[in-house]
């Protein structure tokens, strides 16, 4: 009897429209939730599109190309600088020697770098060296593979390798300074599509500048520097200014990953605010239903009927709305996820059927957490109605 007093006021094609409303502005927060987890190795500062904003700067080649402590310190306190680290050098000769089965042995001279942790694009719990420890895990920008493949390999005969198999080749470093000459055996723990130098952890490099040629002093002669909005002009005018030199590759690329991460953040700031009025069209709705129906839950409630019982009716029109919504935004983001898989892996984004769990999680979460507001507003309404003066339980004449 309840149900059917209090329904007298409905119209279904008014809460079918309110019901799609929400739909759009649901959908809309599903649909760019599905794009930051697909594009979430994007995002991974392993990644040369969307990862951090790094910006590489130097100065010109001469006698004078070092960077001072106090250049340091006035980058670091710019207004575009988040964070700002340099590239300290070995301050000794290394000789790298490597033997392939049924090969003749590779050697070469080459230079050793490190930089701090936070800018090194490689995440693994091998990245470390302390003294005593057997290998020392080396990062080499991902152009030298294709260098050797496509070039040295091609042309001497020797074998292909990728990025799985070179981490298997022993490397024998031969390390000559100032005072004494020490024998240490590598490998390549990866390979960096950001950095272009050969790494080794920090913690090494100061070890061996400190045994082997304590008598000099490591120079830092390029500076990585992570900006809080590359697009800033600000940036290039005090580069230029200083008479600094960077890479344009490097800023055009931030650029890029700066503005593709605002516009997501855009988009998604549109279906947070699609998905706020739409659920408050739903609950002026819902208000307008309930003071439709005030005389009917006074006296309904005048007879003995609960307020909770009465809220009950209510929250589960507004329930139902909400179930819909969700429905129809959870089909809404599956099609636009596979529309999309094909320009995602592009982007050699892995896409997988999995992230639609995650997908199906935040609808869930969606769900609680505006039913809990319906409910915790409806009740409100009902005890504020209910609390009005017992005249309105009588008829006019």
């Amino acid at each position: 009897m309840i149900r059917s007093l209090l329904h007298k006021q409905l119209r279904i094609s008014q809460l079918l429209f309110f019901a799609l409303t929400s739909s759009i502005g649901l959908g809309i927060l599903l649909v760019v939730f599905q794009l930051f987890i697909d594009t979430r190795p994007l995002f991974d500062t392993s990644n040369d599109l969307l990862g951090k904003q790094n910006l590489i700067i130097y100065k010109n080649v001469g006698k004078n190309n070092v960077f001072t402590r106090g250049e340091i310190q006035e980058i670091a306190q710019q207004n575009f600088t988040k964070k700002v680290g340099g590239f300290t050098h070995g301050t000794y000769r290394v000789a790298a020697s490597v033997t392939l089965p049924n090969y003749a042995s590779i050697s070469t001279e080459m230079f050793l770098e490190a930089i701090p942790d936070d800018f090194i694009d490689i995440k693994s719990d091998e990245w470390n060296w302390k003294p005593g420890d057997r290998e020392v895990p080396i990062i080499i920008p991902k152009n030298y593979i294709n260098l050797y493949n496509f070039g040295y390999a091609a042309s001497t005969g020797m074998p292909q390798i990728n990025e799985t198999i070179i981490r298997e080749i022993p490397i024998d470093l031969s390390l000559v300074g100032t005072t004494q000459q020490k024998n240490y055996r590598a490998y390549v723990l990866a390979a960096s599509e950001k950095l272009n130098s050969i790494l080794v952890p920090a913690s090494f490099l100061k070890h061996t500048n400190q045994l082997l040629s304590p008598n000099k002093t490591p120079k830092i002669s390029r500076l990585i520097i992570e900006v809080t909005n590359p697009s800033d002009p600000s940036i290039l005018d005090f580069l230029e200014k200083k008479k600094f030199k960077y890479l344009k590759n490097d800023v055009q690329t931030s650029r890029i990953s700066y503005f593709l991460q605002l516009i997501l953040w855009i988009v998604l700031s549109i279906g947070f605010l699609i998905t706020a009025l739409s659920i408050l069209l739903v609950i002026t709705n819902i208000n307008l239903l309930i003071l439709k129906n005030k005389q009917t839950i006074c006296q309904l409630y005048f007879l003995g009927y609960s307020r909770k019982n009465i809220a009950k009716v209510y929250l589960n029109i507004a329930l139902k709305i909400l179930a819909f919504s969700i429905v129809i935004a959870l089909v809404i983001a599956i099609i636009c996820k596979c529309a999309l898989s094909s320009y995602l892996e592009i982007l050699q984004s892995n896409t997988t059927i999995f992230s639609i769990g995650y997908l199906v999680i935040f609808a869930a979460i969606l769900f609680i957490v505006f039913a809990s507001y319906y409910r915790r507003h409806i009740y409100q309404k009902i005890t504020q109605l209910t609390k009005v003066n017992t005249s309105l339980l009588t008829t006019e004449i």
